[in-house]
């Protein structure tokens, strides 16, 4: 058997992990300057902890250009190895947290732009003073990142999910309907079914898969419409801005156009036809043996905290109703 000897090494444990991270996510992110934003330290401590391993291991592990940087094969076989020791170290923090009865430790989330900022942001600050020894890092963007690869230990996305070697729980509904601003129905008219959505100009979300085939249902009825536009972007809230100038329609969910909804600004269109198949928030994590508490415990929070169904009910007040034609009166 083999026995470690504490006296063979340069660097102490703790330093050891500290550096592995530093060149896992300095692969991850491309840069030493990605890595530092990641843990939130400077590029040149990422650049020491990753000299400290060449010189432990008496090989260059990264090919350095001014562009970007690229594991060599020494530091490829590295990475492999640096990947698997974090995530034991992960367990084990979470192991020992779960004996202790709380969760702690760091726990690096990624999450939609504006699902984040418009329905998470609330939240999070209950969930840290639920789990103060928590260190919550949350990343917010409209990528759809493997957290394995990432280094995340748990990533929530809309989306309809494919088959992958990750665990996934569904957390709630974001249903997905049709909006506009009243001055745009007033100069092009009010489309009266899904199929006359083929005559007015539609806003579309560059992520969806379908492209610019708007899928609606109304109860067991089904239809896909081949729509078209002035504009197409990845960002839900400039096409909502776009929509709340009057340029056209948009497909996105409810809780994204709450607020204007609520002010006027937007009206709902076609209310009775909403994007099918439904799509729902996942949590997707690493399949392991044991799932980190910190990670059990956000899931399970937002689970509790997040509605059933992350929409927005509107009142009849708030459908569009077009302008009473005012009555001839004649000439006297």
């Amino acid at each position: 058997m083999y026995i470690w000897n504490h006296n063979e090494s340069k660097i102490d444990t703790m330093d050891r992990l500290d550096a592995l991270q530093a060149l896992v996510l300095s692969n991850q992110s491309g840069s030493f300057a990605g890595a530092a934003r990641a843990l939130g330290v400077t590029r040149s401590q990422i650049s020491k902890l990753v000299a400290s391993l060449e010189t432990e291991y008496g090989s260059v592990l990264f090919a350095r250009s001014t562009r970007a940087l690229s594991l060599t094969s020494a530091g490829a076989t590295l990475y492999d190895y640096a990947v698997d020791l974090l995530a034991i170290a992960a367990e084990a923090r979470g192991a020992m947290s779960a004996i202790q009865g709380s969760a702690a430790g760091p726990l690096r989330v990624n999450a939609p732009m504006s699902f984040g900022q418009l329905v998470l942001a609330p939240l999070l600050p209950g969930f840290l003073t639920l789990h103060p020894q928590v260190e919550l890092r949350m990343e917010l963007n409209d990528r759809m990142l493997d957290p394995f690869e990432h280094g995340f230990d748990l990533t929530l996305r809309i989306a309809e999910l494919e088959d992958s070697s990750l665990a996934a729980r569904r957390m709630c509904a974001v249903p997905r309907g049709i909006y506009c601003a009243p001055s745009y129905l007033q100069t092009h008219g009010v489309p009266d079914s899904p199929d006359a959505l083929k005559m007015h100009r539609c806003l579309n979300y560059a992520h969806v898969n379908t492209g610019h085939i708007w899928r609606l249902g109304k109860g067991i009825e089904t239809v896909h419409v081949a729509v078209g536009g002035p504009l197409c972007s990845n960002n839900g809230e400039l096409l909502v801005e776009a929509a709340v100038a009057g340029l056209g329609l948009i497909l996105q969910p409810a809780f994204l156009v709450a607020a204007h909804i609520a002010a006027g600004r937007l009206v709902s269109v076609l209310p009775q036809w909403q994007e099918s198949p439904e799509i729902a928030l996942y949590a997707l994590y690493p399949a392991a043996r044991r799932v980190p508490l910190a990670v059990r415990a956000l899931i399970d929070y937002l689970v509790m905290t997040l509605p059933g169904s992350v929409a927005v009910a509107l009142p009849p007040s708030q459908l569009y109703t077009a302008p009473a034609t005012p009555p001839d009166v004649g000439t006297v």
